[in-house]
């Protein structure tokens, strides 16, 4: 376990502190609001695909007096969140799972020099080293380029071996529950924010959600990694299940490796 410290001055744990510097652009920068999210002091957040906690931080920073249940399954990823999760007050809970269609197990690609970057899909997991290999290479639009430069990432982009490194996976086995079965044990009637980051498990994840709980479910943020016309399917899923939802672009939406996030709200 690393640690790095964050824009504020606080320490929290890590897998790789350079991750924690670009993580937090994209992060720290959500305004849900803007995307017609509302969260109260007390409100109940599942964190689906947690890896080191920076969203829930995000949240409770936000929402002081929030309950924040996060999940993430990869060991290594789950150390340093269940680590940040007891520093918070009051504490987090971390809980290591996947979570997905139905109970059981799976085999993921873990990425031990970009944690983030670890799915069960082998083929997305080659297609996002991908994108991260082009966005390393530079020539990327302005924004792009800023949030790379103040990173530090362009310089570590010159080294090769660091890269080839850093895009290196791992087969790591780890176990998968459903959201059904997590409201049940821990006794939630009433989720404010479902937040799912699953690397493309997306899909999955919801189909874990047996028909009478999504009346539990007030709001989501889901992020989308299997390209425009799968990111508006889901879209157009929960617009039926009666959510108002916005769909965007992630700011590092690269060819290849298009990601998009989904904002559902129940009017």
């Amino acid at each position: 376990m690393q640690f790095a410290c964050l824009p504020d001055g606080r320490t929290i744990a890590c897998v790789n502190s350079y991750e924690v510097d670009f993580s937090v652009h994209e992060i720290f920068a959500e305004d849900l609001a803007a995307h017609g999210l509302s969260l109260t002091s007390d409100a109940t957040v599942l964190d689906v695909g947690a890896n080191i906690g920076l969203f829930a931080l995000y949240i409770r920073d936000r929402y002081p007096q929030a309950r924040v249940v996060a999940y993430e399954p990869m060991p290594e990823a789950f150390a340093a969140l269940a680590h940040n999760m007891a520093a918070m007050n009051p504490p987090g809970r971390a809980v290591q799972l996947a979570l997905g269609a139905a109970p059981g197990w799976a085999d993921f690609d873990y990425f031990p020099g970009v944690s983030a970057l670890s799915t069960q899909d082998h083929a997305l997991g080659e297609r996002m080293a991908g994108g991260l290999r082009a966005l390393l290479a530079g020539g990327q639009d302005a924004p792009v380029q800023d949030i790379l430069d103040k990173t530090g990432a362009t310089e570590m982009a010159t080294d090769s071996t660091f890269v080839d490194q850093l895009l290196r996976p791992q087969v790591v086995r780890a176990e998968i529950d459903t959201v059904s079965a997590q409201l049940a044990k821990l006794g939630i009637d009433r989720v404010d924010l479902l937040k799912v980051d699953t690397e493309g498990a997306e899909a999955q994840v919801l189909a874990g959600l047996a028909e009478d709980d999504w009346a539990k479910i007030r709001q989501l943020l889901v992020e989308a990694h299997h390209g425009e016309d799968a990111a508006r399917q889901l879209d157009a899923d929960l617009r039926a299940r009666g959510y108002r939802t916005q769909l965007a672009r992630h700011p590092l939406c690269q060819p290849g490796a298009e990601v998009f996030h989904i904002y559902a709200a129940r009017p």
